[in-house]
């Protein structure tokens, strides 16, 4: 399935893609927002029209995927053992019209030609436990937060659902911003305890080895002091306003700052302070 790419479309024809992709989410959303064990649990094979249980009704799982998914190459058929509406077929050349290459169609991105497995714009110590494609994500979000925050004068960050921490880490020690974050999931949280841990054995040794390597200052484009960064570890379910209890604590803490209910937590570095990346 060749796929559609968006490298060399217009901006026009890029517009007119997404709208075509909102109005059929909007179309199947009661199917796309479906979980698996709703099918069971919420019945809803029910919910299909009528003609569509009578094309589909027995089906093994291959046959379904072979029908649903797979397009006929020059010269190839695709055989249905009854005829099938028309609106499922719409679904399906919908579908298949809109879908996007599965063919990479860009280079490797410079940070990764030396060593592919490793960004060479992070520093290590935000490498680790870290795939690739996840260096390079929070990398450029990371990047892309801190200069939303400069331009628009913002001194705090939340990072909502923050899993591992592996993107607040960085967003807080690599580049000096005030970060929160919370995380529902208590094996995440615990998680992202344990690397904040690691991250600082990391850190104590960097700076045994390299004494005059040290966490450096950098001054902020904002008017009036830099804010101190906060905790990158994700907050528990108990709740956003629950410490987490001191961890990437590399100065002596930070006194509280008017207006924030979490100001009486350590700061992770002194203010305008961040590991060099």
């Amino acid at each position: 399935m060749p796929g559609v790419s968006v490298r060399g479309l217009s901006q026009e024809k890029r517009r007119q893609l997404a709208v075509n992709l909102t109005r059929v989410l909007a179309l199947y959303r009661s199917i796309l927002d479906a979980y698996i064990i709703e099918f069971f649990t919420d019945s809803l094979w029910g919910t299909l029209p009528s003609s569509w249980q009578e094309a589909l009704d027995g089906l093994k799982p291959p046959q379904l995927a072979t029908l649903l998914l797979g397009m006929p190459r020059e010269g190839e058929e695709i055989r249905y053992r009854s005829v099938w509406p028309l609106t499922l077929l719409a679904l399906k050349s919908t579908a298949c019209a809109l879908a996007f290459t599965r063919t990479p169609g860009f280079q490797t991105p410079s940070e990764f030609l030396e060593n592919p497995s490793q960004s060479s714009r992070l520093a290590a110590p935000f490498r680790k436990h870290v795939k690739p494609k996840k260096q390079h994500e929070i990398r450029r979000l990371g990047e892309l937060v801190k200069k939303l925050s400069d331009l628009t004068g913002c001194t705090q960050v939340v990072d909502v659902g923050s899993g591992q921490g592996h993107l607040s880490r960085f967003m807080s020690l690599g580049l000096g911003l005030m970060v929160k974050s919370l995380e529902g999931n208590q094996r995440l949280v615990e998680r992202a305890q344990r690397l904040d841990q690691e991250l600082l054995q990391a850190l104590d040794k960097m700076e045994k080895r390299h004494p005059n390597i040290r966490a450096t200052r950098v001054t902020t484009s904002r008017s009036g002091p830099p804010a101190a960064t906060g905790s990158g570890c994700p907050l528990g379910p108990a709740g956003p306003r629950e410490s987490c209890g001191g961890l990437l604590q590399l100065g002596p803490p930070a006194g509280p700052t008017s207006g924030d209910a979490d100001s009486a937590r350590p700061a992770a570095l002194s203010p305008g302070a961040r590991l060099l990346c």
